[in-house]
């Protein structure tokens, strides 16, 4: 019984978990536009208020989805995006992160989208890649 008990938890606990799945390079599919996440630096990832985890190759793809209300925004928990700069580029939500644009990029699907955890990373990007701040509310509206 115990087994059982431990067993039923174990998988609600799992199954509940909030928290954004890596992106994995080669592995992982865009929902959007259906193509292989082929570059750890621009990922995204919507969790939806049941849970459900989407992923997607670029902040152009999350966009263009979010704009095509295939869901509602209600049913958004939770936007990420991958921390550009960052070892193993983690996820980050898209509302806290300081967001670049720049053509220099070269996003997988142009939407040339860079986000950042910090200040320091982003201004060491900034110059470089001629790039302008913009934050994820002026992109999604």
């Amino acid at each position: 019984m115990r087994t059982a008990i431990l067993i039923i938890s174990t998988f609600f606990i799992s199954s509940c978990n909030t928290e954004p799945d890596p992106i994995m390079v080669g592995v992982d599919q865009c929902f959007y536009c259906k193509m292989m996440v082929s570059d750890a630096k621009f990922g995204a990832e919507i969790i939806t208020v049941k849970g459900k985890k989407i992923k997607f190759d670029d902040a152009h793809c999350v966009l263009a989805f979010i704009n095509t209300k295939m869901i509602q925004p209600t049913e958004i928990k939770e936007v990420y995006l991958t921390d550009f700069s960052a070892l193993n580029h983690p996820l980050i939500k898209a509302t806290d992160a300081l967001l670049l644009q720049s053509d220099l990029f070269k996003s997988p699907m142009n939407g040339n989208i860079a986000a950042f955890g910090n200040a320091d990373s982003m201004n060491k990007i900034k110059s470089t890649y001629r790039a302008n701040a913009v934050s994820w509310n002026q992109l999604v509206k």
